[in-house]
């Protein structure tokens, strides 16, 4: 679902053209024989496993789509890259994409079709909820729990013990080091609130 550049990625990972799949995106106006509206998702939900390649500017969006589908349907079967390391001790559920070079430590819960870009650390028992977008060099330190629907950007450090609500957004390269509230917008070093912040 959505045929932007996530979507290229998500199709090169699992090693499909867009030849062997259904997709469903307003944009490609019959370009593509398999391709349908995206208001027409729904009558189809049963039919299909689903990937949500909707981008960060879409996370609430995706949330809503990934209950939905989980209530009727069915995400696709986590996908971890051969160069990440995934501890055995570990949860990854269905509608993940975990990028190359990630390391998820023991005792980590990764909610539904949460997106982990390249080279994210994700320490002992933490708790990822649903359709976050992590960056490439993001690092969580041990025992962080995380809400849905959070956009954490590259480079950003957080630190033991953090929690950190829904629907909140982390600039790039901050260093969080105490509790976010959902619903916030953080930057810097030493990380400061700010009322507004665009994702770019």
């Amino acid at each position: 679902m959505g045929f932007g550049e996530l979507a290229h990625q998500f199709l090169n990972f699992l090693e499909v053209s867009d030849q062997d799949v259904f997709i469903f995106d307003d944009t490609l106006n019959g370009k593509l024989k398999n391709a349908f509206s995206f208001t027409n998702y729904s009558s189809h939900i049963k039919e299909h496993q689903w990937a949500i390649a909707l981008g960060y500017k879409h996370l609430n969006k995706k949330l809503a789509l990934i209950q939905e589908i989980s209530e009727e349907g069915e995400l696709i079967s986590p996908f971890i890259h051969a160069s990440a390391f995934v501890s055995k001790l570990s949860k990854i559920n269905d509608g993940v994409f975990v990028y190359p070079m990630c390391n998820i430590d023991k005792g980590v819960e990764i909610g539904a079709g949460t997106l982990l870009n390249n080279s994210v650390v994700v320490s002992h028992d933490s708790s990822i909820g649903k359709a976050n977008y992590l960056s490439p060099g993001v690092i969580i330190s041990g025992n962080v729990t995380i809400g849905n629907a959070t956009f954490i950007g590259s480079g950003t450090s957080i630190a033991n013990g953090v929690n950190i609500g829904d629907n909140v957004i982390i600039a790039a390269g901050s260093v969080i080091t105490k509790d976010v509230p959902s619903n916030s917008n953080v930057i810097g070093n030493p990380m400061i609130f700010k009322d507004h912040l665009k994702l770019s």
